[in-house]
């Protein structure tokens, strides 16, 4: 369709789009207050995928808020008919819970499903989860389970399943990754009549394994070296040639350098990202017929690149439509003509609201899109070229915007001069001062998004403003944020969190008296560490899942891998809590789940025992069936939610915060 016609469209359907209004700052808080079931259902719709001839929609979906997630499957062009439902059963009678769905091609759909899963290693009981993958043809109306897996065993928590390519020009036949013992995915090819599988690719252990657009194995990364050798290598194979190539080699000890983003549509040129010398990651062409590598093809001066977007529907196969990068959010630069005029269309229909755009049909002129915002967990919408925008539903419909602040982008000074950037969402109701939440992410190698956030949004409907410190060490900020957190834990990296309540205070947004840190997983040890540092700014901490000592973080990155060994594990030191439980001034709550298998829950259990033993104030509790975050029933995701509500109201500093 052409861009002018395409955006005259989009104008057209904004014209019957309302806004939705937005409550005033200083709202009473009865007006204001959700309820609590309406943060923590299963989402009403979700994984929303369209079939390649468009006619039909998949997604995750409950028949509403109360109901149990189910795979639906609608007729695009009847979509007030009832979709047609199915359960994840397995043949053996297991239910499993599903959790995400997309199309193989126009008849078959493939599902993930999760389950709670126990055994036992010794005489130690091991309490987690697993997957399962299945088909479901539309045409036979049967639900197939052409990977096996689902066994009691634990053997079962491998052979994880991955889809790896659809193969858009080849309906027949699908690429799938299923990982082996040796820590490494091999290939295999599925048919889509008879489902048989069969493996086209062994990977080494140590390695992982791509392909280009057309199927074909020809690029992989291989494990090599150890100590200051320790190092990632990029081989391809030139198109039509048997033969591998080194193109990249990644040291660990630089931690910078070329990685790979995928293949393009000429088979022949290599899509890079490159960190060499640079505060923010580039995109490069590397081209395996010459040898060369291309300067950059896109920058961002603020902000690091992460991948290129390819076509993916028959109109467009291969071509290059963009380049993703890390702002704020995940975001899309479009340089494809057609992308972007949809693109900006849409941000004109909804004003200041985030777009995504989903799956595409083979003829381009269907779209699956989701509009959200920092205070909107958002919509599903199926665009049409013909009849402009269709409201599909929900994930979360009982949580309205117009009782939820929006989050910005926010920079302050650390004490050694260090900027640090931030997310700050402050409440609709109360004044200022208001109490603070100051709520540092995990990782730390990771970051925060300004996207719907449900704890955010949580703290900030119950009164409390809330900061997220993006603190030295958060990946996706640059070079010199990240690499300023080395070595840090707990002393530096803790400062920046102290700096961003103290600046907080210094504009009168928050109360000096009535501060906390709430934190999971990494986070969770940002809190632990709070209470025992001297003349900490905080009535109270929360910890989740936290690690207590950080001889822990750095066994498990001693064990991962041996160039995980080189890459983080020289970068973690500081400050264990654990041996500072003497020193602890103020009250803590902690909680773990009992199916956490990233960070061991007798790590809140023995900091919680040294604790009391030492005459301090702690709490603790153990959630039963609840992992590193994520649980089968929503009731977990309560709970979390009920204990921070709470502590916090009644048990944070004197007479709750």
């Amino acid at each position: 369709m052409p861009a002018s016609r395409l955006l005259v469209s989009l104008l057209a359907t904004a014209l019957t789009l309302a806004a939705a209004p937005s409550l005033a700052q200083g709202a009473s808080p009865a007006d204001i207050q959700i309820q609590l079931n309406a943060w923590v259902h299963d989402p009403v719709l979700s994984s929303v995928a369209l079939s390649p001839d468009g006619k039909h929609l998949v997604a995750v979906s409950l028949p509403d808020v109360t109901g149990t997630p189910s795979v639906a499957v609608w007729d695009a062009d009847a979509l007030a008919a009832a979709p047609q439902r199915f359960d994840l059963t397995a043949a053996d009678g297991s239910r499993w819970k599903p959790v995400g769905a997309s199309w193989l091609n126009d008849h078959a759909v493939y599902v993930i499903g999760l389950q709670n899963m126990d055994f036992a290693v010794g005489a130690r009981k091991i309490k987690t989860f697993r997957q399962k993958a299945f088909v479901y043809d539309l045409r036979k109306g049967e639900l197939l389970e052409p990977f096996g897996g689902g066994g009691s065993r634990i053997e079962s928590l491998f052979g994880q399943i991955s889809l790896l390519d659809r193969l858009p020009n080849d309906p027949d036949r699908v690429l799938v990754r299923i990982a082996n013992f040796e820590g490494a995915g091999d290939i295999y090819e599925m048919d889509l009549d008879k489902y048989r599988v069969k493996r086209i690719f062994k990977a080494a252990s140590g390695s992982q394994a791509f392909t280009d657009l057309e199927g074909n194995v020809r690029g992989k990364i291989q494990t090599e070296g150890s100590g200051d050798t320790a190092r990632i290598e990029v081989e391809a194979r030139k198109a039509g040639s048997d033969s591998w190539g080194r193109i990249a080699t990644f040291f660990a000890r630089d931690r910078e350098g070329l990685q790979p983003a995928g293949f393009g549509l000429d088979p022949d040129i290599f899509y890079m990202t490159d960190t060499k010398g640079r505060e923010h990651a580039v995109i490069r062409e590397y081209n395996l017929k010459t040898d060369e590598l291309s300067e950059p093809i896109f920058e961002h001066r603020k902000y690091d690149a992460t991948g290129v977007v390819l076509g993916t529907s028959r109109k467009k196969f291969g071509q290059l439509l963009g380049f993703s990068y890390a702002g704020p959010r995940s975001e899309v630069y479009w340089i494809d003509p057609d992308r972007d005029a949809l693109h900006k269309g849409l941000k004109q229909a909804f004003p200041g609201k985030h777009i995504s755009l989903g799956s595409f049909s083979d003829d381009e002129m269907r779209a699956v899109v989701f509009v959200s915002d920092s205070n909107d967990p958002g919509t599903y919408y199926l665009y049409d070229a013909n009849k402009g925008l269709i409201e599909l539903g929900k994930p979360r419909p009982l949580l309205d915007p117009a009782k939820l602040p929006k989050t910005q982008l926010v920079n302050y000074k650390a004490r050694d001069g260090l900027e640090v950037p931030a997310f700050l969402t402050l409440p609709l109701t109360g004044e200022k001062p208001y109490p603070l939440v100051v709520m540092p992410h995990g990782g730390p190698w990771a970051r925060d998004q300004i996207g719907f956030d449900t704890w955010r949004q949580f703290l900030a409907n119950r009164g409390y403003a809330v900061l997220q410190p993006q603190y030295r060490g958060s990946d996706g900020w640059g070079q010199t944020l990240w690499r300023a957190g080395d070595r840090e834990w707990g002393q530096k990296m803790q400062d920046d969190k102290d700096d961003g309540a103290r600046w907080l205070v210094e504009q009168g947004i928050a109360d000096p008296d009535r501060m906390a840190m709430y934190g999971f997983s990494y986070g969770g040890y940002a809190a632990m560490a709070a209470i025992v540092r001297p003349d900490p700014p905080w009535q109270c901490a929360i910890a989740g899942a936290g690690l207590s000592e950080l001889r822990t973080f750095d066994r498990v990155t001693f064990e991962g891998s041996r160039f995980n060994r080189e890459f983080q594990n020289p970068t973690i030191a500081g400050l264990s809590p654990l041996e500072q439980v003497d020193k602890a001034s103020i009250p803590i709550l902690i909680f773990h789940g009992d199916r956490d298998q990233t960070v061991p829950i007798d790590q809140s259990e023995k900091y919680h025992e040294a604790l009391l033993a030492a005459g301090k104030d702690s709490t603790y509790v153990a959630i039963s069936d609840y992992g590193h975050g994520p649980s089968i029933t929503p009731d977990k995701q309560a709970k979390v939610l009920e204990l921070l509500e709470g502590y916090l109201r009644d048990s944070c500093g004197p007479g709750g915060l």
